[in-house]
């Protein structure tokens, strides 16, 4: 009687595809068919396995309806959209990649409203201290 351990992932007896993968190496899998697994003796229905598991990881809308365009030019249309964006990802409508986006964009656009905030008051002082009109 031998105590000696046999090899791991011996597949003595068990044929194997003789079909490549798409990495150029021979197929693993045990042959179902014309010497070939069941994937490569099926490839239409591998093809239509990977579609539906696409379709069934696909959590959130991307319908650009659910998104209506909005005109963004000032302080509170910035804020309405972000609680816009707070809500629908807190329901559960909202991919969080996407709305984490939307929170950096309206983030910059946020500082971009106020710098011409500063700009237009600087010019408004402006105007004043030199006793001239702003329209110039």
């Amino acid at each position: 009687m031998s105590l000696k351990a046999g090899k791991a992932g011996n597949n003595s007896g068990r044929q194997s595809c003789k079909a490549l993968t798409n990495a150029g190496k021979p197929c693993s899998a045990p042959i179902s068919e014309n010497g070939l697994c069941y994937f490569h003796a099926h490839p239409e229905r591998l093809r239509e396995l990977g579609r539906s598991g696409g379709r069934m990881n696909r959590r959130f809308s991307r319908e650009i309806e659910a998104f209506p365009e909005r005109s963004l030019k000032s302080v509170r249309d910035v804020t309405e959209l972000l609680a816009e964006t707070i809500n629908f990802l807190r329901a559960g409508r909202l991919d969080p990649r996407m709305a984490n986006t939307v929170g950096y964009l309206a983030t910059a656009m946020l500082k971009g409203l106020q710098q011409g905030d500063i700009e237009g008051r600087l010019l408004a002082i402006e105007a004043v201290l030199t006793g001239t009109s702003q329209d110039q």
